[in-house]
């Protein structure tokens, strides 16, 4: 691509020891508080399984923070 600058090593960036903090809204199972949010950490290789597992019970991601 031009006007990408390189150092020449071919490593990319690991996300495999990254957390993030989904905030959940809407969530109504019966082993979880009823709160208007819920937080839950999850792993970064994990994101697209967890999101599905939040919208399958109905609730929604309010927001992702990674850290």
């Amino acid at each position: 691509m031009s006007g990408m600058i390189t150092d020449g090593t071919s490593i990319l960036s690991d996300y495999s020891d990254r957390t993030v903090v989904l905030e959940v809204t809407g969530l109504c199972r019966q082993d979880v508080m009823r709160t208007s949010n819920y937080t839950t950490k999850v792993p970064y290789s994990c994101i697209a399984e967890a999101m599905k597992n939040i919208s399958c019970m109905g609730g929604k991601v309010a927001s992702v923070h990674v850290s």
